[in-house]
């Protein structure tokens, strides 16, 4: 098999069901690639090897996957190895999806109003992580971005704030307008104007290491519990609540993987309103 950074997948896919348990025979080997990403996991008797490769550039319509069968290839350089030290290895692994590890910024293509005393939904998507859990430990082994974000700060001066990741969104106030994606997952955010003025917002800051994730057989999707913000006036911040269940478009859902933060704190997914 070879791989070159300029071989690119076509949008569309035929399944995002990428995760679940693998089975492995001593000294096997398994091979996928997600995206442009391409991982190999190998067992041995006491140790778990974990190589993989990701391109210079990434691009987020690279959303397709497959079980590499010939396991034996040569990687690209340079590729990234990992060794994990077990008494005896089991023989299952289990590889899930995870949200990110920061909070994720996304900036609409447009700016989004609305009005005094209207309500909404937009429907956004952020990247997700691939994280490899044996029996046994409360961790994963690995926790990767299947594509790397950027780097962004949040916060209104360079002192006040936090290290997120950013990524392009198409916010979407129709579910079928969203393109359905095998790494990233759909946040409903619900808005609530209660005050007396009508408000722009042009970017967000979402708290996503404090979203549960889920799985929709029925629509197809990876989600995550839904946000509620209310906006009482400019003179206060915005009221942010994580419900604790999808919205009913979801459907049917199964958990999937929990929260990497506990819920209840507060969360400042504004540095403005206008």
């Amino acid at each position: 098999m070879t791989l070159s950074d300029h071989d690119h997948l076509e949008p569309g896919i035929p399944t995002i069901k990428w995760w679940g348990e693998q089975k492995f025979e001593l000294n096997q080997s398994r091979a996928w690639q997600f995206g442009s990403l391409v991982l190999r996991l190998t067992r041995g008797l006491q140790e778990w090897r974990l190589e993989y490769y990701r391109p210079p550039y990434q691009y987020d319509y690279e959303q397709q996957w497959q079980e590499i069968t010939d396991v034996h290839f040569a990687f690209p350089k340079p590729v990234h190895i990992e060794r994990y030290m077990f008494r005896e290895t089991p023989q299952t692994f289990q590889l899930l999806p995870r949200l990110a590890d920061r909070s994720v910024v996304i900036r609409p293509v447009d700016p989004i109003y609305i009005p005094a005393g209207q309500r909404g939904t937009l429907y956004i998507s952020t990247p997700l992580w691939i994280a490899g859990y044996v029996d046994g430990q409360r961790d994963p082994l690995f926790d990767i971005p299947v594509i790397q974000p950027k780097d962004t700060w949040f916060g209104p001066d360079h002192q006040s704030g936090e290290m997120c990741y950013a990524t392009s969104v198409d916010g979407r106030t129709e579910l079928k307008q969203l393109t359905r994606r095998a790494f990233r997952a759909v946040t409903p955010i619900v808005f609530h104007n209660v005050s007396s003025q009508q408000l722009r917002f042009d970017r967000m800051n979402v708290p996503v290491p404090a979203l549960p994730l889920f799985y929709s057989e029925s629509t197809g999707r990876l989600w995550t519990s839904q946000i509620k913000v209310i906006h009482e006036g400019t003179d206060r911040p915005a009221r942010i609540k994580i419900e604790n269940k999808t919205p009913p478009l979801a459907g049917e859902v199964s958990y999937v993987n929990q929260a990497r933060s506990l819920g209840g704190a507060l969360f400042n997914m504004f540095d403005s309103f206008f």
